[in-house]
């Protein structure tokens, strides 16, 4: 006879309180749900001046998912990224829609020709469109602690290549693209290297000095772009944004709230 669900939570807790061992496939589900697919790492990373003559280490410590789940959940935000950015405004005239074609072109028999019955044919020159594009939303979702998670992952793995630097505000007064590039290579970013700054509040001052610069891309913390950080050989991050990432992707930030 068949046991009622009631009755085989009443039976599995009477094992367990007897001692009666738990099956291996149970255990396990039971400890990853207790570990959780999370870990908080830390990582010390480089903290210069700005104008590169002090240096210094500062901390990096973020809640990231674990190794073994790690690449796929990455990869899973940067597909979503790169695919909402498509426009999805791709179109093509169907044989209907081209204008034009609405008289037979020649007689059905006698001609020599095969038969048509229009000129906008998709066999013909300046004819319809067979199975082309239409306009289409490209877009897909992703669960919000999701995202954050991947983006915590991706900042924390660029620990290696990140640099910490003073805020630019107080240093940067005036767009002028020469004293950017100055200063990145006194930070240790090497001519032809793809660098993201991340910044907090930043003034416009900033803003114009790294929009012409090719390899350069300035971000504020509040529209991190996870492609970006991934991409990009050094992370360049104000101090200020720096204890941002901290808190906010932090092990009690507000992220996970």
């Amino acid at each position: 006879r068949r046991k009622t669900c009631s009755a085989r939570v009443v039976e599995s807790a009477r094992s367990a309180v007897a001692g009666a061992k738990v099956p291996v496939r149970r255990a396990r589900a039971a400890a990853a749900k207790a570990t959780g697919p999370v870990d908080v790492l830390a990582a010390a990373v480089e903290k210069v001046s700005f104008d590169g003559a002090t240096k210094s280490t500062a901390d990096l410590t973020l809640k990231t998912a674990r190794a073994d789940v790690a690449k796929g959940l990455v990869h899973k935000y940067v597909v979503m990224v790169r695919q909402n950015a498509r426009r999805g405004t791709a179109s093509t005239l169907t044989k209907s829609e081209v204008r034009g074609g609405g008289r037979k072109p020649f007689n059905q028999k006698g001609t020599g020709n095969a038969r048509a019955g229009s000129i906008r044919s998709p066999l013909k020159p300046g004819g319809g469109v067979s199975f082309g594009p239409k306009p289409k939303d490209w877009s897909i979702k992703m669960n919000k602690k999701e995202r954050r998670l991947a983006m915590a992952t991706a900042i924390q793995s660029a620990a290696g290549s990140m640099i910490v630097v003073d805020d630019l505000g107080a240093n940067v007064s005036v767009a002028k693209t020469k004293t950017m590039a100055n200063a990145l290579k006194a930070w240790g970013v090497e001519e032809g290297e793809k660098a993201y700054v991340i910044t907090k509040d930043a003034s416009d001052a900033v803003k114009l000095s790294t929009r012409n610069m090719a390899k350069v891309v300035q971000s504020d913390i509040s529209h991190l772009n996870v492609y970006d950080v991934l991409n990009a050989d050094k992370v360049v991050v104000e101090e200020s944004a720096l204890k941002y990432i901290n808190d906010f992707y932090g092990a009690e930030g507000g992220a996970w709230a």
